[in-house]
């Protein structure tokens, strides 16, 4: 009986090391997973939206542009785009506002009769002079023009010098860690559309008589379909938006695998927790499409069907989502991301000033 113990003793002994050798394997294999998923996850939140970080989208679509111009085929501006530009550098006035949350937001306006090449101080209310061209004084028409992911508010020249030439006052806002503005990270649109809020009402406190326009393209336009679930001054008429995206998610998972050649899943999930943790929003709940069924003002959808970076299909899901009484869609056949208004012109701007003056002018 002994002999018999003494061998299921020496037998169990050797097994129970292997459990416990196989368990502390399991437990390092687990370290090491999470770790890589979290210096992963960190490297995507940089990547695409820490325009400080070490590689980032931005620095890759600058690569990319460049060996498309030694290669002879790059991007090349239209009339139109370098006549706007140059009236863009000329006419703009600087102007810049303290966010809810204390960033210093910079943008350019464009007043009718108002200054030019001016670079403005902030007064002691946290806006600059450069809003004090908003006088009150007719017209009383404005357009807030937003620009796209990685742009600059000269992004939107083409734009913001149609809506001047119709006799609107523009304001171009640089959105959060872009261009001028302040921000450690960029938005995607989501805290954005709190400053887009607060840049409306400081027209309307400027010129209670102010009819207001939101347009977007691209991150703006996302923006702007995020801005219509926001409570809005009554003086905000209506909203355009041009290519926008449904949600970051969407948007991210689209990319991780364009770029990347990786499902979402479990990268993006550890780069939307670092976002949680670093930015403060969550890619989810920055939903264009949750944010448009609280939308009432009328809205107009515009959206290229050869757009593969925020694709196609995008406009439909946006415009299905919106709960607006009055709302419309556009699409420009043959536009790629972005390219409507340049595609076909006529078409875009025909469609946005029926619109407008149906919506807008009335």
């Amino acid at each position: 009986m002994d002999d018999m113990k003494d061998q299921k003793m020496e037998t169990a002994a050797p097994r129970r090391e292997k459990r416990r050798k196989l368990k502390t394997a399991c437990c390092v294999i687990i370290v090491v997973l999470a770790a890589v998923l979290g210096v992963a996850g960190n490297f995507l939140f940089d990547f695409a939206l820490n325009p400080n970080g070490i590689y980032t989208m931005k620095m890759m679509q600058d690569s990319q542009a460049q060996q498309a111009k030694a290669a002879g085929h790059g991007e090349k501006q239209d009339a139109e785009e370098r006549k706007a530009r140059a009236w863009f550098k000329r006419r703009r006035v600087s102007c810049s506002m303290n966010a809810d949350d204390g960033t210093k937001l910079y943008g350019w306006v464009f007043a009718q009769n108002g200054q030019r090449g001016v670079t403005a101080d902030m007064n002691d209310d946290g806006v600059s002079t450069g809003l004090s061209a908003i006088s009150g004084d007719e017209p009383h028409d404005y357009a807030i023009c937003l620009h796209g992911y990685t742009n600059e508010p000269i992004g939107m020249a083409r734009y913001a010098k149609r809506f001047f030439d119709r006799g609107m006052t523009v304001l171009t806002p640089a959105a959060r860690a872009h261009e001028r503005s302040g921000g450690e990270y960029v938005g995607m649109g989501w805290p954005e559309r709190n400053d887009v809020v607060k840049w409306a009402r400081e027209i309307v406190r400027r010129d209670p008589q102010a009819r207001i326009l939101i347009f977007g393209v691209s991150m703006g336009g996302a923006t702007a379909m995020d801005v219509a679930g926001e409570k809005l001054p009554s003086q905000v008429r209506c909203i355009i938006e041009d290519c926008g995206y449904t949600s970051v998610w969407d948007e991210f998972a689209l990319q991780l695998k364009d770029v990347f050649g990786l499902p979402s899943f479990p990268l993006l999930d550890v780069a939307n927790a670092t976002c949680n943790v670093r930015a403060g929003y969550d890619f989810r709940t920055a939903s264009s499409v949750e944010q448009l069924k609280k939308a009432t003002l009328p809205m107009l959808f515009i959206h290229g069907d050869k757009d593969t970076f925020v694709p196609y299909s995008m406009l439909d899901q946006n415009y299905d989502a919106c709960a607006s009484k009055i709302k419309q869609k556009l699409t420009v056949h043959g536009a790629t991301h972005a390219k409507s208004a340049q595609v076909d012109p006529e078409l875009y701007w025909s469609t946005v000033e029926n619109f407008l003056e149906a919506n807008f002018d009335a």
